[in-house]
């Protein structure tokens, strides 16, 4: 039995990746555009609750779901120790755990893969 090597895809001539980023582009904008009001009620909430403005795009870096975002802000402004803070922070992401039992992984080749098709969705 002879074994055949995989195949390697050929890498795309930059016209083609030019083009699959401008589409990507298109598609992604509306929902884009959806997080403007999105960020913009965030900010507002920051500076309400006597926060810097600088707070806004700290947890925005930081923070990874956005819902704890929201939550933070009361956490922070009421000195909640960072304990609790943690604890809340994993009581409100862990349903991302179910999300990523529910990803179709028989799709998606290699641990690797799976693991940032996993983190990724």
């Amino acid at each position: 039995m002879r074994i055949r090597p995989a195949a390697v895809a050929a890498p795309s001539p930059p016209d083609e990746t030019l083009s699959d980023a401008r589409a990507a582009l298109r598609d992604s904008t509306a929902v884009g555009l959806g997080f403007v009001p999105l960020g913009l009620a965030f900010g507002a909430l920051c500076v309400q609750s006597g926060l810097d403005w600088w707070w806004a795009g700290l947890s925005a870096a930081l923070v990874f779901g956005g819902s704890f975002e929201f939550l933070l802000i009361g956490l922070v402004v009421a000195m909640t120790p960072p304990a609790s803070i943690a604890i809340a922070a994993f009581m409100v992401n862990v349903r991302h755990v179910f999300y990523g039992l529910s990803f179709p992984l028989h799709r998606v080749r290699g641990r690797l893969g799976r693991t940032y098709s996993t983190f990724a969705l």
